[in-house]
């Protein structure tokens, strides 16, 4: 995905959205501002509230049987 004269450095460039394997980040093709994305959930990863709620259920059954 590209978002025209976004960037938040030089303010005319375009920046373009990719990810890598330590995540999601965006950069500026013209100045080069880099910048990790920490907020994107990908597709069929729970959020961690659900998960700490799935860890308690669970051990919530393991203590009761």
């Amino acid at each position: 995905m590209l978002k025209l004269n976004d960037c938040p450095r030089c303010k005319k460039g375009t920046v373009r959205f990719d990810r890598d394997q330590y995540g999601w980040y965006e950069y500026c093709i013209l100045c080069g501002h880099l910048r990790d994305l920490t907020n994107i959930v990908e597709l069929g990863q729970q959020p961690a509230c659900d998960r700490k709620e799935q860890e308690r259920r669970v051990r919530a059954s393991s203590e009761g049987k």
